[in-house]
């Protein structure tokens, strides 16, 4: 099966959003089919080395061989620069004071369309001459994977499906459109709708990243043409050996700490707070593992609550100094939300957490109940989930199950935690690609009278 995969973001590029393509292309191709990846070529976050390995299939930038990252192939690249930014005070105030307004969300945008609409076309022309270019070179695709992010890989995406012949499937790895309590930009609700619905009704198969993005994406347009396919983790990637700290329970967080963040990290904050004042945890046995962005707020929280010494910041590390941390602790901190308007969050952490085979502790805010995390730890006991919206019950249980763990590593030296091989099998990215293979098989495949 020759496969074209449209994406805005691949590695080099280290933001998150390149991984999922990446992966799905080099399972594919290990799995015999011929892959062909059009990626834009410029970098949204500094490049990385750990997913460079492009030998099994084919990739094409649209903005061509000057780009950031055919340079980086070359080795000619300079180094990551952010787009330099005139200070406000420098502008006239009959300037100042309107953009001012604008990126403080205080006005809805009307009249010329916003910078990310007029970035998106011109980046789709770039798409759409390399598209023709691959047509003209007389190359054959039997399915179009196009996957967002980014509108204007749906535009890519029904472009090259028409101009192949192909099956087209579109993936959305994130929501376009707020449902109930829309982006404060007019311009950019309407054009992020048009091009939802425009894939819903004219895309031959349409995935999405979780339960509850499907569950928008059907009240958008409704449609049993949506099938989940989850984000997840490179099962073939080495794990390093780790032994955890003897006589000590420890958790740890990796990552930026969010206004939605905060509150649930307040909340077990004073879970553990609680239990230290009551005698059934040793506060000289207990240690909180920081490491992000965020190591003020982290300190704030725990500080709050009379429990700084808990607390170890390790302020901001390497990937591969993350995943040390993270194998050498205990338990394994999610945090998410789960609100009216956004539904299905699973983060990143998430999927490291099933990785590195940890118990994994889920704090969710929001006023939403039944979040995807809490189905998923009903599911695969993959530990515990903690609801804030449940805050009166939740919160006894967060103490209860924190109260058991420290029992058993104190007692025991280690925690007795053994993952289910489908949780592991769920959302490792060798499954998904052999499911997303499925789904391209049966796309494919004439139907039989």
């Amino acid at each position: 099966m020759n496969i074209l995969i449209i994406t805005t973001f691949f590695p080099p590029d280290s933001t998150i959003a390149s991984v999922r393509p990446y992966l799905f292309a080099k399972h594919l191709s290990e799995a015999g089919e011929k892959v062909t990846v059009l990626r834009t070529g410029f970098f949204d976050m500094p490049p990385y080395d750990e997913y460079t390995d492009f030998s099994g299939f084919e990739v094409i930038s649209a903005l061509g061989a000057d780009c950031d990252a055919e340079k980086f192939r070359r080795g000619e690249y300079e180094g990551f620069r952010a787009e330099p930014k005139r200070k406000l005070s420098s502008l006239p105030r009959r300037v100042r004071l309107p953009i001012k307004a604008v990126r403080d969300g205080m006005v809805i945008l009307r009249g010329k369309p916003p910078r990310c609409i007029r970035m998106s076309g011109t980046m789709l022309k770039y798409q759409k001459r390399a598209i023709d270019r691959l047509y003209g070179s007389g190359r054959h695709y039997d399915v179009v994977f196009a996957t967002c992010g980014e509108c204007e890989n749906i535009y890519a995406g029904r472009y090259a499906a028409e101009k192949f012949g192909a099956k087209w499937i579109m993936d959305f790895r994130d929501p376009m459109i707020k449902l109930g309590g829309q982006y404060d930009d007019f311009w950019w609700n309407k054009f992020a709708k048009d091009a939802t619905v425009l894939a819903l009704k004219r895309a031959d198969a349409v995935t999405a990243v979780s339960e509850g993005l499907a569950e928008d994406l059907r009240r958008v347009c409704h449609t049993d043409k949506i099938e989940v396919l989850y984000n997840g983790f490179d099962d073939c990637s080495d794990m390093p050996s780790a032994v955890t700290e003897s006589g000590v329970l420890s958790f740890c967080y990796t990552g930026r700490l969010y206004d939605d963040s905060i509150p649930v990290l307040k909340d077990f904050a004073s879970a553990l707070a609680n239990l230290i004042s009551k005698g059934a945890v040793d506060r000289d046995k207990v240690r909180y593992f920081y490491a992000g962005s965020s190591s003020d707020d982290a300190k704030k929280i725990f500080g709050k609550e009379g429990i700084s010494d808990v607390l170890v910041d390790c302020g901001y590390l390497s990937k591969s100094e993350t995943l040390e941390l993270q194998i050498s602790t205990d338990v394994f901190t999610v945090i998410a939300w789960n609100t009216p308007v956004i539904k299905g969050v699973l983060t990143g952490k998430f999927y490291e957490g099933i990785h590195v085979r940890k118990p994994i502790l889920s704090l969710v805010s929001g006023k939403e109940p039944k979040s995807e995390l809490f189905e998923l730890q009903k599911k695969y006991g993959y530990g515990f989930c903690y609801e804030q919206c449940s805050r009166k019950t939740s919160l006894k249980e967060l103490e209860a199950f924190i109260e058991r763990l420290y029992a058993e590593k104190i007692a025991n030296g280690e925690i007795a935690y053994r993952p289910s091989q489908e949780l592991y099998n769920t959302f490792c990215y060798s499954a998904l690609s052999r499911k997303l293979s499925g789904i391209m098989t049966k796309l494919t495949t004439p139907l039989r009278i």
